[in-house]
């Protein structure tokens, strides 16, 4: 399968990489990863990076293509096979459509080739070896991003899905010239307004009678604070992390535009996928996520949580 990607890869002219809306660091690193290598390695070819932005874009602004162009283009859908987790656009206008994943949900759009790993630790770590094994050199913004997309999945390789080949994959990043400091400082540091954020935030978390902590962000707390979605969905869920008596965490966030309520799920060892899925989401086995369109499913899914305690 490696190599018939590949191979569509080098016959295709033009190139589309995209991937999951709300995009974390994985899904830009794999992303721009893919991107920057492919760019320098087929200097003729039309290749461009599209989807929605956030805070955590860090590269480049994304690319408009035309439908037109669309049509006549290989488009790469990363870190993701859900139908939930795109734009109607990316999955309905292509000439080819192949998508590169580690998630464990079965794929629910129409593909011509399908790459899953779900033994990765990332997108961004299949990436890196698809990009060894085509032996298109990995330079040093490539190594930059997928670096990024993979200690972000591995939550900086604390997490139980960081393996040997992992570590030994993240170490040919490094050898590229990166700056494990200055990297880690780029997404880590933060300003005091954002420490008293994540305080506020902290002493809003309620806890079930299993112990299963959680957070209800709406609106008002957004607005009130200025904060935007992806930070708080993402970006805080994991402050309700480390508890010992807190096996499984979950964060809901209102999103301002739409008002659907965007669900992360955290646990420690209590596999939570099947919760998600129930909801019409995914991911992997301790970390995954859905979208809601109401508090009463809220409160459902939090019940759910509760029982498998």
């Amino acid at each position: 399968m490696k190599e018939k990607i590949f191979e569509l890869i080098t016959n295709y002219d033009k190139i589309i990489i995209a991937r999951h809306k709300n995009p974390d660091l994985d899904a830009y690193g794999s992303q721009f990863g893919l991107y920057f290598a492919l760019k320098e390695y087929f200097p003729n070819k039309k290749i461009s990076a599209i989807g929605d932005t956030n805070s955590l874009n860090m590269f480049q602004n994304m690319d408009e293509v035309t439908k037109e162009d669309a049509k006549q283009s290989l488009v790469i859908v990363l870190d993701t096979v859900a139908k939930q987790m795109l734009d109607e656009e990316i999955y309905s206008n292509f000439e080819k459509l192949v998508l590169i994943d580690h998630h464990r949900n079965n794929a629910d759009v129409a593909y011509d080739l399908i790459y899953q790993d779900i033994t990765a630790s990332s997108t961004s770590e299949i990436i890196t070896e698809l990009l060894i094994d085509w032996k298109v050199p990995i330079n040093y913004e490539s190594a930059k991003a997928l670096y990024f997309g993979i200690i972000g999945d591995t939550g900086r390789f604390l997490y139980n899905n960081t393996t040997s080949k992992t570590l030994y994959l993240a170490s040919i990043l490094v050898s590229k010239g990166l700056n494990i400091q200055d990297l880690y400082n780029s997404i880590y540091l933060e300003t005091m307004k954002s420490k008293e954020i994540k305080s506020l935030f902290f002493a809003r978390v309620q806890y079930t009678e299993g112990n299963v902590a959680y957070c209800k962000n709406d609106a008002e707390f957004l607005i009130e604070n200025g904060l935007e979605t992806n930070y708080v969905s993402r970006g805080l869920v994991n402050q309700m992390a480390g508890m010992k008596e807190v096996p499984i965490w979950v964060n809901f966030t209102e999103d301002l535009a739409t008002h659907d309520i965007f669900c992360e799920i955290r646990a420690r060892d209590i596999p939570v996928l099947d919760i998600a899925k129930k909801y019409g989401g995914g991911g992997h086995l301790f970390a995954c996520g859905c979208t809601l369109q109401n508090w009463t499913d809220v409160e459902k899914l939090i019940e759910d949580l509760d029982n498998l305690i």
